[in-house]
């Protein structure tokens, strides 16, 4: 149960890695678990309080900078797949005469509950983590054009089928990792009985554009598939004709060999 008495709270979210090993930190930090589901995790901490998602974002709650940093030293061992940390935060103000609504800068809730901070955690995790992806293939797809620009410009591309089919599993991998760990396009089983509960979480994902971001980094994704097949199609058809020159060099090798050996004929 939460008691929350202050009027204005900041949520902030870190990305940290590819996958936060929830078991393994529920464990660790045991006595300090007020919620705990499959895909997340709450905890106490000091005053305040501290969401882990499972696809690697974590959202502090009332906590102190220095205090969260401490926190994330110690989860640290608990994250697969550590990357650079971006972040980003959500002022929630609790007044208990207004009414409850997502604003573009703030949020608004008439009484503070474990799931109302858990769906405003929630969306926050979701948009910080879509933004580690919207740069990872944001560079997927820089290289992408680097390869086929070359070709549009006259030159010719060095690499191999090896290079391409690699760099065509990273942008899969990276679309099946948006897809598994978001699940940006489904609500959350606890908004599914309660309309407050799900008029919330439709305005907080509308108001960080999750939807719409998902659907770029989807197209995005598709057009980086496309780019590499064509490099695929460019390697084996050069390869083609490669063999095509290989095999008309032996033919006339062949034939000069019959002359010298018949130069009567």
């Amino acid at each position: 149960m939460l008691h929350v008495t202050t009027q204005n709270l900041a949520l902030v979210s870190y990305h940290v890695g590819r996958r936060i090993r929830l078991e393994d930190a529920a464990r660790a930090f045991v006595d300090r678990i007020l919620e705990k589901a499959k895909s997340d995790l709450c905890l106490k901490l000091g005053d305040g309080y501290v969401y882990l998602f499972a696809f690697g974002s974590v959202v502090f709650i009332g906590v102190a900078t220095p205090k969260a940093e401490v926190f994330m030293q110690d989860l640290a061992s608990y994250v697969d797949g550590q990357t650079d940390k971006l972040t980003d935060d959500l002022n929630l103000v609790v007044d208990p005469q207004g009414r409850d609504k997502v604003y573009f800068e703030r949020v608004v809730l008439q009484e503070v509950t474990q799931t109302k901070l858990r769906l405003l955690s929630l969306v926050l995790a979701q948009s910080t983590t879509l933004e580690y992806f919207e740069q990872k293939v944001e560079e997927l797809l820089d290289r992408a054009a680097a390869f086929t620009d070359a070709i549009a410009l006259g030159g010719q591309w060095r690499g191999s089928v090896k290079e391409m089919m690699g760099f065509l599993g990273v942008g899969l991998a990276t679309r099946r990792q948006i897809v598994s760990n978001l699940a940006i396009l489904d609500s959350p089983d606890i908004v599914w009985e309660d309309p407050s509960l799900d008029m919330i979480f439709q305005e907080h994902k509308a108001n960080f554009e999750l939807t719409s971001r998902y659907r770029t980094l989807e197209h995005k994704l598709r057009l980086i598939h496309e780019s590499v097949e064509v490099l695929v199609d460019v390697s084996n058809t050069r390869q083609t004709h490669v063999l095509e020159i290989v095999v008309i060099v032996l033919i006339a090798v062949e034939v000069v060999l019959a002359f010298i050996g018949h130069p009567g004929r």
